[in-house]
């Protein structure tokens, strides 16, 4: 009984489809072989794209030849540019987001994939003992063909969406990189500001406490020094509780473990420019740039196309071609062609379609949203950028020289004997306080400055956290 598959093949080239269309269905079999996505056709784009908008491309979680040249820079002390690259290759959301793009290729690869081929068959045999006979349909879903371009415009519309995605969280990571490791270098320098103050007023509590021994001075200068020397302690468990905080926020994101504490720090944050940087084109180059826009942009088009796709189902639910061969009492085989329709009567696609029309309204909605959110982040961030720079431009040309001129005429009256140690003390306390300030006004200042550097690279706006230590 056994059935030659390639006759029915010819039984179908001839009876359904003829020789026009046979050669047609070869064509588009062979475009649906060769459609399946490379891994540089998928990923190729990313590594470019990151590339032009950063500088340098990511390292994928797989390839672990990178595992030394990252143990080489983590055994130096990092930089922001090595802390990036470190960022690329061992933050593991990063990677997570990258995996998202191989799902996309996934449904791109199966929207080139046909159905299986339905076989039906029958066998019937009289009751009384009669003859036999045996039916055979082999039937393949037309439809799908027919509307393989519409279902690989939707996967590659999401393969769209998905790459921009992994591109503006890799816009994002390094970022939020460059603002942690602001923070780690401002929390450092702050750390030693306080270690200052508090060698100062140890020592001038060890001064006092000698010449009240001696019987020099009096009770209250003692309290007062011990009070000042114990404050200034008090200040130093919480600079270096700030450095281990923000230290822990930088290693989370470079993906290092918090047993691998052996790596440090290089470089201060850099003086600020003499000029404000020019932001009047932040809020345009921010809209031409965003990536946000462009995954919106993907996501209407592919909710679009499926609306399109639903549509024809809705007229015509299933198209099957196919032969039908069939045997009566052991005599020859009969084939001829086999012709499935499916009838709409219950299902008119109503929930693909109105689903369909959802998904397209909220991405048009979401886009014409983010275009304003984006306007109003750019916005946001140049008026931070501009009030950062006015405050540490204040610190350093004017109340700065002013704080050290009342350090130096104080240190000239307490050599003429006419101001005390404890007023001393409180001028160079003061002259810390300030220093901690222009060190917390520069971080902001860089900070909000990293935030305009990832909207023009195509991110969206990430507001620093404005702590004190």
């Amino acid at each position: 009984m056994a059935i030659r598959l390639e006759a029915l093949g010819r039984v179908l080239a001839r009876l359904v489809l003829g020789r026009v269309v046979m050669r047609r269905a070869w064509i588009a079999a062979a475009l649906v072989a060769g459609c399946v996505p490379s891994r540089s056709g998928v990923f190729g784009p990313v590594d470019r794209d990151v590339q032009r908008r950063i500088g340098f491309g990511v390292t994928w979680s797989e390839a672990g030849r990178t595992s030394t040249a990252i143990d080489a820079l983590l055994a130096k002390p990092l930089d922001l540019d090595a802390a990036v690259r470190i960022a690329f290759a061992r933050n593991r959301r990063l990677q997570a987001r990258f995996d998202e793009l191989g799902i996309a290729a996934s449904e791109v690869a199966d929207a080139t994939v046909l159905p299986p081929t339905t076989v039906d068959a029958d066998y019937k045999r009289a009751l009384s003992g009669g003859g036999s006979e045996i039916e055979l349909d082999v039937v393949q879903d037309v439809l799908d063909l027919l509307q393989i371009g519409q279902r690989r415009g939707i996967a590659k519309a999401e393969l769209r969406g998905a790459q921009a995605r992994a591109v503006v969280a890799t816009v994002e990571l390094a970022a939020q990189v460059e603002m942690a490791f602001y923070d780690v270098i401002a929390a450092a320098q702050a750390r030693e500001l306080v270690q200052t103050a508090f060698d100062a007023a140890n020592a001038s509590a060890d001064l006092v406490e000698r010449q009240h021994a001696a019987g020099n001075t009096t009770d209250l200068a003692v309290a007062r020094e011990q009070e000042q020397r114990e404050r200034a302690r008090i200040e130093i468990g919480r600079a270096a509780q700030m450095v281990k905080e923000r230290r822990a926020r930088l290693g989370a994101l470079l993906g290092i473990a918090s047993d691998q504490a052996a790596w440090t720090t290089a470089g201060r944050l850099a003086d600020p420019p003499t000029t404000m940087p020019g932001l009047d084109d932040l809020a345009q180059a921010a809209a031409a740039a965003s990536l946000d826009l462009d995954a919106l942009r993907a996501d209407a088009d592919a909710a679009a196309a499926r609306h399109r796709y639903a549509m024809i189902r809705t007229i015509l639910p299933e198209l099957g071609a196919g032969v039908a061969a069939a045997r009566r009492d052991g005599g020859d085989w009969e084939a001829g062609p086999a012709i499935r329709i499916g009838i709409p009567l219950f299902n008119q696609q109503q929930g693909p379609r109105a689903r369909a029309r959802a998904q397209e309204g909220r991405a048009r909605n979401e886009l014409a949203a983010t275009r304003t959110e984006l306007a109003a982040s750019a916005q946001s961030t140049r008026s931070r950028v501009e009030q950062a720079f006015a405050e540490v431009r204040q610190l350093v040309d004017i109340v700065m020289p002013l704080r050290k001129r009342v350090l130096d005429e104080t240190v000239l009256q307490y050599n003429a004997m006419n101001a005390s140690t404890f007023e001393l003390l409180m001028a160079r306390r003061d002259m810390v306080d300030v220093g901690r300030q222009y060190v917390e006004a520069l971080r902001r200042y860089w900070s909000t400055m990293a935030e305009a550097k990832a909207l023009r690279r195509g991110g969206h706006a990430m507001p620093s956290k404005d702590e004190t230590p």
